[in-house]
């Protein structure tokens, strides 16, 4: 995807995740959660990696949101969005759109980042 790319809020896009340790990085979906309004002007947008390790679907935690319609958005397996490891990343580096979120997940998500930053409804 080009720089003039409307990335939007609840957008599943490919970018490289980073390892646990910084150790390297591989290509992974994550959920956009950052208005276009936000990331308009800037390099970078926020994005919640999504996981499709069934410990993080079975057993989710405190910083896990599931995602019940992860079929509709081509995801292969059941999946979840990992709020815990919320990254900033550039904008060129989105690989693809591989689609958007069903809006009750969108809206657990959301509300899962409301909690983790101590913000009202």
């Amino acid at each position: 995807m080009g720089s003039t790319t409307i990335y939007r809020q609840g957008h599943v896009v490919v970018v490289n995740v980073p390892f646990r340790g910084q150790t390297g990085s591989k290509p992974r979906p994550a959920l956009v959660v950052s208005t276009a309004r936000f990331h308009r002007h800037l390099l970078d947008m926020l994005v919640c990696p999504i996981s499709s390790q069934p410990l993080y679907f079975e057993r989710p935690g405190p910083g896990d949101r599931p995602l019940r319609h992860w079929k509709t958005v081509g995801l292969r397996h059941p999946s979840t969005a990992r709020i815990s490891n919320l990254l900033a990343v550039e904008k060129k580096l989105i690989r693809r759109i591989l689609g958007i979120v069903h809006n009750d997940d969108l809206a657990g998500v959301m509300e899962g980042l409301r909690d983790a930053f101590g913000l009202g409804p």
